[in-house]
């Protein structure tokens, strides 16, 4: 009978550890969050917290750094909102300059040819506005990445506006028949392409 009850709590013990999964070590300083549009939890910079375009509108009326810049980001979210655009973001210890957001898409199946056909729709259309407000951009990276079953296009630039540098990266994510957009705005040289790894399987 002993035996029986030593075994009975040995099985017990061995499946509540098993039942814990280990995070990947790129993960470690990450916090789990739910992607709704994706219908999938995944892991974030513990740093970055859920926000919502209203609240980063206010950061961005708030700030003592306002400028004519400032103006053209507010009439974007706006726009963004009155379209219903389904995005979900997130900002790094309430700084609304560092931010992480996704975006739902149209799917499409992407390969090599897309990065160039997203690099000249961001360049020549989607960027243009906010250059004759004075912002620059220099490209630093355009490639196409496979992670796992997913397929991605990373385009990433320096983008500056007076004495202001934002690094800006994009990534178009296409994973199990849905297409996304992450987009990385970082006031630090850090694209958190580790995020990928999310959408490995």
């Amino acid at each position: 009978m002993r035996n029986i009850l030593l075994t009975l709590l040995l099985l017990t013990f061995l499946s509540c550890k098993s039942d814990k999964k280990e995070i990947p070590s790129e993960f470690k300083d990450s916090n789990i969050n739910l992607i709704e549009f994706l219908e999938k939890k995944i892991y974030l910079p513990k740093d970055f917290q859920k926000s919502s375009i209203e609240t980063i509108a206010e950061l961005i009326k708030n700030s003592p750094d306002k400028n004519e810049l400032s103006e053209y980001e507010l009439q974007k979210l706006k726009n963004f909102k009155k379209m219903g655009q389904t995005v979900e973001i997130f900002i790094k210890n309430g700084n609304y300059r560092n931010n992480i957001s996704f975006q739902k898409g149209n799917y499409v199946e992407l390969t090599k040819e897309a990065v160039e056909v997203y690099v000249d729709l961001l360049e020549n259309r989607l960027f243009v506005e906010s250059e004759s407000f004075g912002v620059e951009r220099k490209r630093l990276e355009s490639k196409f990445l496979n992670y796992g079953i997913s397929k991605v296009v990373k385009v990433k630039y320096l983008q500056t506006y007076g004495e202001e540098k934002i690094y800006l990266t994009q990534y178009l994510v296409t994973y199990k028949l849905k297409t996304f957009g992450i987009i990385i705005a970082s006031e630090t040289d850090n694209d958190y392409q580790y995020i990928l790894k999310n959408f490995k399987k």
